[in-house]
């Protein structure tokens, strides 16, 4: 490892509190492996000092690149961008709320030198709420799932990543980022693994995953990334045809049968026409989710515009 490069990608959102100590530790740890690093901190348009820390940063710290988004785009979003200036032989990306330890860096290095081309840290104990680790756990299963990802495979922000993945992830053009897919269709998940790490309590703060944000990452998971919804539209679709033409069937030859037969009741006619008014409202709001992320795409679509860089 000591002729490869090391490229570190941190998104950076209000951690003005905890910058100074984590890039001192990162630096710590990278001079006993390789002086050949450098640590890529992208200031997701902060609300508190952490551009200003980071200058400050930049300024005694040759090794660190920063750069300021002109407004907030996501941690997804900002992550991806430091992957565009990103030079490393390996891409280390992790949080800049002292949560994952530099000092777990080297676990990771060790595993992804077995051969692998992506490594996700694994913790040993989750330090969040236990709302927090509900929401991160459903979060996680709705990412296998869709995404086709083993269940061995730990999906996590505390990750290494070889430069051909790296390079493959930057040709994604959209603007609705999830990484953990650009990630999956960047190479082969036979080729990734996981390693235990250690996981720390929060120094500061709170964290910025409320149960909207799972919500709005949710569905850039399933939209962007999946094909589920126009499928249970048309699997609806068809269902409600076939129904609708067995019961017609069947009000014909109960008709010829029995003329004395008439047509359902005021209150049957309506459930029906708003159970199926309610179906085609439904999947137009699903179709028309699809349509204003193509406009998006075609008319402003921006995975990130950066305001300052010192690289």
């Amino acid at each position: 490892m000591e002729n490869q490069k090391i490229s570190v990608v941190i998104p950076v959102y209000n951690s003005e509190n905890t910058l100074t100590e984590l890039t001192d530790r990162l630096s710590a740890v990278f001079s006993k492996i390789t002086i050949d690093y450098e640590i890529i901190l992208v200031d997701d348009c902060s609300s508190d000092n952490s551009w200003q820390m980071l200058q400050k940063i930049h300024q005694g710290n040759k090794n660190t690149r920063i750069i300021h988004l002109l407004r907030n785009f996501g941690q997804h979003n900002a992550t991806l961008c430091g992957f565009h200036y990103a030079t490393g032989d390996y891409v280390v990306i992790m949080d800049d709320d002292l949560q994952h330890p530099p000092e777990e860096i080297p676990v990771l290095i060790n595993k992804i030198k077995e051969g692998y081309d992506v490594v996700y840290g694994k913790y040993i104990l989750k330090q969040h709420s236990r709302v927090e680790n509900f929401f991160s756990s459903l979060f996680e299963k709705l990412m296998h799932t869709f995404l086709d990802i083993p269940d061995s495979v730990y999906l996590s922000s505390f990750a290494i990543f070889s430069k051909d993945v790296i390079k493959n992830a930057c040709y994604f053009k959209g603007s609705f980022i999830f990484l953990p897919a650009v990630i999956r269709e960047s190479t082969s998940m036979k080729n990734a693994a996981d390693v235990y790490v250690q996981h720390n309590p929060r120094k500061n703060g709170q964290s910025n995953y409320s149960f909207i944000r799972y919500l709005k990452l949710s569905l850039n998971l399933i939209i962007n990334h999946s094909v589920l919804p126009l499928t249970l539209i048309s699997a609806l679709g068809f269902c409600t045809s076939m129904l609708s033409i067995f019961y017609g069937i069947y009000v014909f030859i109960r008709s010829i049968i029995d003329p004395s037969f008439g047509l359902m009741g005021w209150s049957s006619l309506m459930v029906a026409l708003a159970f199926l008014s309610g179906m085609i409202l439904l999947s137009l709001g699903i179709i028309g989710e699809y349509l204003r992320r193509v406009l998006v795409e075609v008319t402003y679509g921006q995975q990130y515009v950066i305001g300052e860089k010192y690289c």
